[in-house]
């Protein structure tokens, strides 16, 4: 870790949170289907979890956490960072090395990427443990499959709001479109309930063609 210059206040604060951070429940569970074809579960914490966790305690210590993902080229390779950094209300801040990979070159993949390098980099700076296992697959080239994530919309939730677009007379690009255009999401499962709530109301009510009424 790197500490500001002067870090008298910030290292006073952090030993207060960290007396008053509890361990947060694992609220995510994985089954990952690997390579070679066996199979095996376990459980971790999310990166809202963990900020559920942490927010209000942080906030009573005059801490705050800023993330900072970014791409460079390295050796001819794209290389995606985080870095995360605690900043105190005395203006003194301590932040991670900087975490690095091979970035993804789709999307959605390097979104995953971003929020597992989150997750990971918070949890080590905050001193808290999040998980069992290392929940890296889908990068690694196996298949994982996620429970009871309140997050995700289900398969039969996307079905159906591509259904009512589709009784609309709207098409499928066309709701990406609204997808990204007013909720910044490329796929419908990583909309909120209340947005995807929002959504099939605002389709069923929307003339032919239009996503946006």
């Amino acid at each position: 870790m790197i500490f500001s210059e002067s870090n008298q206040a910030i290292s006073k604060a952090l030993v207060a949170a960290w007396g008053s951070i509890e361990t947060p429940k694992h609220n995510t569970n994985v089954t990952v289907k690997t390579k070679t074809g066996g199979s095996y579960e376990f459980s971790y914490t999310d990166l809202e979890g963990i900020f559920d966790a942490l927010k209000s305690v942080y906030k009573e210590n005059g801490i705050a956490v800023l993330q900072t993902p970014k791409t460079f080229f390295q050796d001819g390779n794209l290389v995606l960072s985080v870095e995360t950094m605690l900043l105190h209300v005395s203006g003194e801040w301590v932040k991670s090395e900087p975490l690095s990979v091979l970035a993804s070159n789709n999307m959605q993949d390097l979104g995953g990427q971003i929020t597992y390098m989150k997750r990971y980099s918070l949890s080590a700076i905050s001193g808290i443990s999040t998980e069992k296992d290392d929940d890296a697959n889908g990068v690694s080239g196996n298949q994982v499959e996620y429970k009871n994530q309140p997050n995700k919309r289900s398969e039969a939730q996307v079905k159906r709001l591509f259904a009512i677009a589709k009784s609309k007379g709207i098409g499928v690009e066309d709701v990406k479109k609204a997808l990204m255009k007013d909720y910044n999401k490329t796929q419908a499962e990583d909309l909120t309930k209340e947005e995807y709530d929002e959504l099939c109301n605002r389709l069923e009510s929307a003339g032919k063609g239009n996503a946006s009424a």
